[in-house]
């Protein structure tokens, strides 16, 4: 009899031991979908079109993106890149250069207010990127605070409660690489809808930018800093064959990364998918092409296996599913009904 019962009581241990870890796995919960956990199309140049007679001479530039909406509507696309000028007497316009200006949008303007449009009425997307790139010499964007024109044309278009900037991202951390790292980016749940800019630049016009905001504080825009700089956020080389490494350890780190699958339109006049399949090597979040599909003249196009936006392989937990981020919808090449 006391054996039986020492038995008894060793068994109702174990069941109750048992139970408590189970319990206790159910308790964790999974670990969020988090921005940089996230893999998206972008597009270079993303208003260029081709410019008669320069584009057959000058092969560099000879490709034509669809219009800003069609790009995120049809093709997937969820990083933009606008190149910004400022013309007297018209403000910041968006195009290539005086030689090769045709645009598919002028104003700056003019120009979010597309992808705004889109974006109100689809309000579930994974958020866009926009990244911005003053073209103007940088003595000129000092002396007529184009800096300032950016960002206050951002504030005139976009609503606040719909943009995410670098003081929200670093919350009560010592500096935004800190709350990176540490902390990690936004949640894709809280981020659905909105538009996170980024400055395109690693020259003078960068560094007035971080001197005159070294916290960006007030700011929408992100800077392209080096790993270890404060303000680290995106780290963007555009040949993932020479830079390859150094991406994937970014990426590692937490730090959103852009590169390129193609440049100079020399990988889709060789039909190359190469340096594609290396982009996707790094765990770049970017992957930024002249060709998203909407270039009926190229048989050349990107396009990323799971659809608009997928879980990075390099970066997401396991149990990131793709088609949870967003349904597929029209995700399909221009020239297929």
């Amino acid at each position: 009899m006391k054996s039986t019962a020492v038995i008894l009581a060793s068994l109702l241990f174990f069941s109750a031991l048992i139970g408590c870890i189970g319990e206790e796995e159910k308790e964790q919960p999974l670990e969020e979908i988090r921005l940089n956990h996230l893999r998206m199309k972008g597009t270079h140049n993303s208003y260029h079109v081709k410019t008669p007679v320069i584009s057959t001479i000058d092969s560099e530039n000879n490709y034509t993106h669809a219009n800003l909406d069609v790009q995120a509507d049809r093709l997937g696309v969820r990083q933009f890149e606008l190149d910004v000028h400022y013309v007297p007497g018209m403000g910041l316009r968006v195009f290539h250069t005086l030689r090769d200006s045709s645009t598919n949008c002028l104003g700056f303007i003019g120009c979010m207010e597309i992808l705004l449009n889109w974006s109100n009425q689809n309000q579930n997307h994974a958020p866009l990127w926009i990244f911005v790139e003053p073209k103007d010499e940088p003595l000129l964007v000092e002396e007529l605070d184009i800096l300032e024109m950016i960002q206050s044309e951002i504030s005139a278009t976009w609503p606040t409660e719909q943009i995410i900037t670098p003081e929200n991202v670093q919350g009560d951390a010592a500096d935004l690489r800190s709350a990176i790292t540490t902390n990690g980016w936004p949640t894709l749940e809280e981020s659905r809808g909105k538009v996170l800019f980024v400055l395109l630049d690693k020259t003078e016009i960068r560094d007035l930018y971080v001197e005159r905001y070294p916290t960006l504080q007030n700011q929408t825009m992100f800077a392209i800093v080096e790993e270890n700089h404060s303000l680290a956020s995106i780290i963007s080389f555009v040949n993932p064959d020479t830079h390859g490494e150094r991406l994937r350890n970014a990426a590692e780190m937490g730090f959103m990364v852009r590169t390129r699958p193609d440049e100079a339109t020399v990988e889709a006049r060789e039909m190359n998918y190469t340096r594609f399949e290396n982009t996707l090597e790094t765990g770049a979040n970017f992957i930024t092409t002249d060709f998203p599909g909407s270039d009926l003249e190229v048989g050349y196009s990107i396009w990323l296996p799971e659809g608009p936006v997928m879980c990075n392989p390099q970066t997401a937990p396991s149990h990131c599913t793709t088609r949870n981020i967003e349904p597929w919808g029209n995700y399909t090449p221009l020239n297929v009904a």
